[in-house]
């Protein structure tokens, strides 16, 4: 099991190499063929939704399994993370919307940028929540996650609560990638970079859910 866990690691951290590099070639040296590679219902998008889905079906499992173990906090972490990261990946795909050809209600129709029936393109008091949300909020959860994993190795409240609610944490090699892979897609800066930004956070955050560090209260 670890030696394929181990390959689907491998794997994964090639693909979400090669789609940040190639990606980032197209943003400053191919702008109609990045504009496809980005697009609405294109490749990045799709993946992006299957990894958060992914991660969700990961944390439901761990739900169950949890609850045969009689652990209610863990369960609670599990089932938090399953809702949060079900609702990211409907988010991407505006629900189906577009796959199943849904015409948006009246609300969302004036109030979406995008005109989709989805939260993250809403625009509310001239604020462009898909900013709010996928830029600065992702960034804070990012900045937050890195110091809570540092934190954890070194102060014992913190590693113990972690343990008690059985928080799912990186390896360090997982956050590296998270971390330097987002560092240098924000550095080489493209127009809609965020996409990728989505991409590596749902491919990286799945591979943690389903391969955390192994957290023992001290």
């Amino acid at each position: 099991m670890k030696k394929y866990i181990n390959s689907i690691t491998v794997i994964l951290y090639a693909a979400i190499i090669s789609f940040s590099a190639y990606g980032l070639y197209l943003g400053h040296f191919n702008n109609e063929k990045f504009a496809w590679f980005i697009r609405e219902d294109g490749l990045v998008e799709y993946l992006t939704a299957i990894f958060l889905f992914a991660a969700s079906l990961v944390s439901v499992y761990r739900a169950v399994e949890y609850k045969k173990l009689k652990k209610p906090l863990w369960v609670f972490t599990a089932v938090t993370l399953a809702i949060l990261f079900f609702f990211g990946a409907g988010e991407e795909i505006s629900w189906g919307q577009r796959i199943f050809n849904i015409e948006s209600g009246e609300f969302f129709s004036e109030k979406n940028i995008q005109k989709e029936t989805n939260l993250h393109n809403l625009s509310v008091g001239g604020t462009n929540l898909n900013i709010l949300i996928f830029s600065q909020l992702i960034f804070v959860v990012l900045v937050t996650y890195v110091l809570l994993r540092i934190l954890t190795d070194k102060v014992t409240f913190i590693r113990n609560l972690v343990s008690k609610f059985n928080v799912p944490m990186p390896h360090y090699h997982q956050l590296i990638v998270l971390v330097g892979v987002n560092a240098i897609i924000a550095a080489l800066y493209v127009k809609k970079v965020s996409e990728l930004h989505e991409l590596v956070f749902a491919l990286v955050f799945f591979l943690i859910f389903l391969n955390p560090a192994k957290i023992v209260k001290r």
